[in-house]
């Protein structure tokens, strides 16, 4: 499923129109004013931070200034040359199965990225970055998920004009997987006002785990 994913930020990557506010799929959805804020709850000056799936930077640009470092992943180099230039960030032009981190973090953020993976994809993912956070650090997970149930997107999207594959899974399940990979408690927090929600059954949820 990630494959597939990848295929189409890809294509969004090579396009002609990209801009920094392309990985916003939908119209007036850039939400990282409230996904900075959130982090800075569980960072500081002192913090490095792995963010994983960084796209464009629209997240790291608004916290690098208020932290000790940044390394920002993401596979598209298009995406990252609108990340801004600076001595505390790192950028990795590298997919997430393949990059190993040769140091442990404070802060593991994924942010808009898990819903692009499948149920054995995520608990891979998880598993490969528990063992570089350090031992008080925290894992911090956003996108949408399943109010009900596990939500699975596959095929054209008339919106956004090209296929579209995502998996939007039961927020209880993630918290399982979060717990069977080994970190020790998780909590959920209903991160935006309600009106960010588009559709009845999935919801922006923010999941804070720590070992």
């Amino acid at each position: 499923m990630n494959n597939n994913a990848l295929a189409f930020f890809g294509n969004m990557a090579n396009s002609q129109d990209l801009h920094q506010n392309s990985v916003k799929l939908a119209k007036n959805s850039d939400f990282s004013l409230y996904d900075s804020e959130f982090i800075m709850k569980y960072a500081d000056h002192n913090s490095d931070l792995l963010d994983l799936g960084t796209g464009t930077g629209l997240v790291v640009n608004k916290i690098y200034k208020n932290v000790k470092s940044i390394t920002a992943v993401e596979p598209y180099g298009n995406f990252t040359k609108f990340i801004v230039n600076s001595e505390n960030i790192t950028i990795v032009n590298e997919d997430i199965f393949s990059f190993t981190p040769d140091k442990k973090f404070d802060l593991l953020t994924l942010i808009g990225v898990m819903n692009y993976f499948n149920e054995y994809e995520a608990i891979e993912v998880y598993r490969r970055y528990f063992p570089f956070l350090k031992e008080a650090g925290k894992i911090i997970i956003k996108n949408q998920f399943g109010v009900h149930e596990d939500v699975n997107i596959s095929g054209f999207s008339e919106e956004l004009g090209q296929d579209y594959y995502s998996q939007y899974r039961h927020i209880d399940k993630e918290v399982k997987i979060l717990r069977s990979v080994g970190y020790a408690w998780v909590e959920v927090f209903d991160i935006y006002p309600a009106e960010c929600n588009r559709w009845g059954n999935t919801h922006f949820y923010a999941l804070v785990a720590g070992k």
